[in-house]
C-alpha cells in the first residue's frame, strides 16, 4: 500500500478586476449629466431676459430661434438621459452615480426644471413664432444635423469598439468629453449673442443659424457615442 500524499491542487486565484473608467475619471454619465444642465440653463436665460409680458412690442415677443434649437436638444438629451439610466448611466457602472450626487438627483432637476420651464413659459404667453428673417430652413437644418448628430455618434461608438475593444481607451474618451464641452461653451456664447441682438437693429444682429446647428449637432453626437 502507497503512502504517498495525494497532490496538493494549485491554488486558484480570483482575477483582479480593474474599474472601468470613464471620461476624465468621474462616474459614468457626469459629463452627460454636465452637459444636460447647461443646456437647462441655457434655455432658463433665454427665456427669463428675453423681452416678455404686455410692455413689450408683439415682435419681442417672439422667443428666437436660438430657443427652439435648445428645444430640440433638450427633448433630445432628456430622452437619452432618462432612457440611458440602468444601462450606461447609474451607480451599477462605477458604484457611483454621475457627478457623485444622491441617486435620482440629476433626473429630478432636469425634469423639474424643465417642467418648470413649461410652466414659466405659458404663464407668460410666449409665443414661438419664428422672427422673419428666419426660414424654414434654418429650423429644419438645426433638426436634422442634431439627429443626425446623435446616429453618427451611435456608429463611430461602434466602430471604436470594434477597433479598439470596449471600454475605449482612456484619452479617447477625455477627448470626445473636452470636444463636447468646447461645443455647449460656444452654444453658450451664441445665447449671448442672441440676447444682444434684442437690443439691435436688425440689420446689425448677427445671424447664427449654421453655428447654433453645428454645435448642437456636436453636442447630440456625443450623448450618441456615450449611447
Amino acid at each position: 500500500m502507497s503512502n504517498v500524499p495525494p497532490p496538493v491542487p494549485a491554488p486558484v486565484y480570483a482575477p483582479i478586476l480593474t474599474p472601468r473608467r470613464h471620461a476624465w475619471g468621474l462616474p459614468a454619465g457626469s459629463v452627460r449629466a454636465l452637459l444636460a444642465l447647461a443646456v437647462l440653463g441655457l434655455l432658463w436665460a433665454v427665456a427669463l431676459f428675453h423681452p416678455h409680458g404686455v410692455t413689450v412690442s408683439e415682435a419681442d415677443k417672439h422667443l428666437p430661434m436660438i430657443m427652439i434649437s435648445l428645444q430640440i436638444l433638450m427633448v433630445l438629451i432628456l430622452v437619452h438621459f432618462f432612457t440611458a439610466h440602468g444601462k450606461t448611466i447609474g451607480r451599477h457602472a462605477t458604484g457611483h452615480p454621475p457627478l457623485g450626487l444622491p441617486t435620482g438627483a440629476i433626473r429630478f432637476v432636469l425634469g423639474a426644471g424643465y417642467i418648470g420651464l413649461c410652466v414659466f413659459l405659458f404663464y407668460h404667453h410666449a409665443d414661438f413664432e419664428l422672427p422673419a428673417h428666419t426660414s424654414l430652413y434654418s429650423l429644419l437644418l438645426v433638426l436634422v444635423v442634431t439627429l443626425g448628430g446623435y446616429f453618427a455618434g451611435l456608429l463611430i461608438a461602434g466602430c471604436v469598439r470594434m477597433t479598439w475593444g470596449d471600454p475605449p481607451p482612456g484619452p479617447y474618451l477625455d477627448l470626445e468629453a473636452w470636444v463636447a464641452l468646447l461645443a455647449m461653451l460656444g452654444l453658450g456664447a451664441i445665447v449671448l449673442i442672441q440676447l444682444i441682438n434684442n437690443s439691435v437693429s436688425d440689420e446689425h444682429q448677427i445671424q447664427l443659424d449654421t453655428t447654433e446647428a453645428v454645435v448642437s449637432g456636436l453636442i447630440g453626437l456625443y450623448f450618441g457615442a456615450r449611447s
